[in-house]
């Protein structure tokens, strides 16, 4: 906006009016929102507005998503919302979309910047080329897994998985995948008293098409509400629509809830057993479902490929969790410091046969599955809780309230072995990598072990009860 037209006729204008042309319910190109800027609307949806904007320092486009102001009013949707988001910024995997800052407007609307993705969602791609085929959607299924099982394994479910929320980019390897739009739905449950009557829209729990028995009910959702979403976008890949179909949204949760599973292979060529797959997936009651997106992937896997070898077997494993703490300030040091910091655990987990199953950008959890024999099996543990003990011990880094340390957590339980694309065994999900259940407070110093992970060990180490933590331990080195 120029001098000029601030002097033409009339006088200049109020400055309330200019920020209401700029922060009216829509943003307008010019508005600034954290350390962005609008440049156009790109998409409206019933929850929230899509814009394409740019780093207010270095032009880098990215994708801003708002919500409407009629969503924004519940305290506790804005509570959740800053909570889903920073879950998500902390978490990097390939196949989910980088989330790059969140905060609120000054009308009280969030919002969440993330990066801009050059490609179409998969509905899109359905739309303009027709079904896949049962390896294709099956290559497809096995990046929306990966996402899927970092994110479950870092205590996040997505609650509206559809095609609309998997974006395809092109790639000289074939087209990668990413996945987009977390916790829609769990950010606007009903939790406000005055707020049930928001459950009678699909827009609260979810997608119509899509949308699982449980929310539909108003229950709820856990991870495996994504397996129901991920047997509806398995169908719709193979088949190009989705499995149920309806006029009303009455119609379509009628179906979810009582009518049973058509069958792909009688809508397209594809293998009967991909059938059993969906089925599974889609059952009404979600404890008859698959435990976890890794056994939805193997039954997947041998229905479209025929395998009759190499099932997966669960195995004990040890898993290394390390988090780098940041003091109270945080600046462009500190976040070189944990960089720093973490690409030096990585080269330590490495070196003790750690593979890193997942990954963000202050924390990071690696993996390995434990020996049969007993001695050898104690003697594994021993070693990486004496890198466990090392990595607590390395000098914090960084100046006063800007220093940063490493807290690790060290756990045992079940993993998922199976054979990889060249055959060899290799370490998958399982209840291991659900870090919710095991990682959580930890003092600032020693390293906090499970007592599956310490047995065996409690004479090696100094052990302390960490006060209303059943399970956990705190344990640093003996004193000489």
């Amino acid at each position: 906006m120029t001098d000029r037209q601030n002097d033409a006729p009339g006088g200049p204008r109020n400055s309330e009016t200019r920020a209401w042309s700029l922060y009216g319910e829509e943003l307008s190109p010019g508005a600034q929102v954290g350390g962005y800027v609008v440049e156009g609307t790109r998409y409206r949806g019933s929850v929230s507005t899509l814009y394409r904007a740019k780093d207010a320092r270095s032009g880098t486009p990215a994708a801003l998503k708002v919500m409407h102001p009629q969503f924004a009013a519940a305290r506790s949707a804005l509570r959740r919302f800053q909570q889903e988001a920073e879950t998500l910024k902390r978490l990097r995997h390939r196949h989910i979309v980088d989330v790059l800052e969140h905060g609120t407007l000054a009308d009280g609307r969030p919002f969440i910047a993330m990066e801009w993705l050059e490609g179409r969602d998969l509905a899109a791609e359905l739309a303009a080329r027709g079904p896949f085929s049962a390896r294709e959607a099956l290559e497809l299924l096995e990046q929306v897994g990966s996402a899927l099982r970092a994110a479950h394994g870092a205590g996040v479910v997505h609650r509206d998985l559809k095609a609309q929320n998997v974006v395809v980019l092109a790639g000289e390897a074939g087209p990668r995948v990413k996945l987009v739009d977390f916790g829609v739905a769990k950010l606007l449950a009903p939790e406000e008293p005055g707020s049930a009557m928001m459950t009678s829209t699909g827009m609260v729990l979810g997608t119509p098409l899509s949308m699982a028995p449980e929310q539909i009910r108003g229950e709820t959702p856990d991870a495996r509400t994504d397996l129901y979403g991920l047997g509806v976008l398995l169908y719709q890949l193979v088949t190009g629509q989705p499995p149920f179909q309806g006029t009303t949204q009455i119609e379509l949760e009628e179906q979810h809830l009582h009518a049973p599973v058509p069958r792909a292979s009688e809508r397209a060529p594809v293998p009967a057993a991909l059938d059993a797959v969906v089925g599974r997936c889609l059952e009404k009651k979600r404890e008859d479902r698959y435990p976890d997106v890794d056994a939805v992937l193997e039954d997947l896997r041998r229905a479209v490929r025929g395998e009759k070898q190499g099932r997966a077997t669960q195995v004990r494993a040890l898993g290394l969790y390390v988090e780098a703490r940041m003091g109270v300030l945080v600046d462009d040091a500190t976040l070189d410091a944990v960089d720093a910091l973490m690409e030096h655990v990585r080269e330590r987990a490495d070196a003790v046969g750690l593979r890193v199953m997942v990954e963000g950008s202050s924390f990071l959890l690696g993996v390995t599955a434990l020996p049969d024999e007993a001695d050898a099996e104690r003697e594994a543990r021993r070693r990486v809780l004496e890198l466990a003990l090392a990595l607590a011990e390395e000098p914090a880094r960084g100046e006063g309230t800007a220093r940063v340390s490493l807290s690790p957590t060290l756990h045992v339980d079940t993993a998922t072995l199976r054979p990889d694309a060249s055959g060899r065994p290799a370490l998958g999900g399982g209840r291991l990598l659900r870090l919710s259940a095991w990682t959580g407070d930890h003092p600032g110093r020693g390293v906090v072990v499970t007592e599956t992970a310490l047995e065996g060990l409690e004479d090696t180490f100094q052990v302390e009860v960490l006060p209303g933590r059943e399970g956990l331990r705190h344990v640093t080195r003996n004193e000489a």
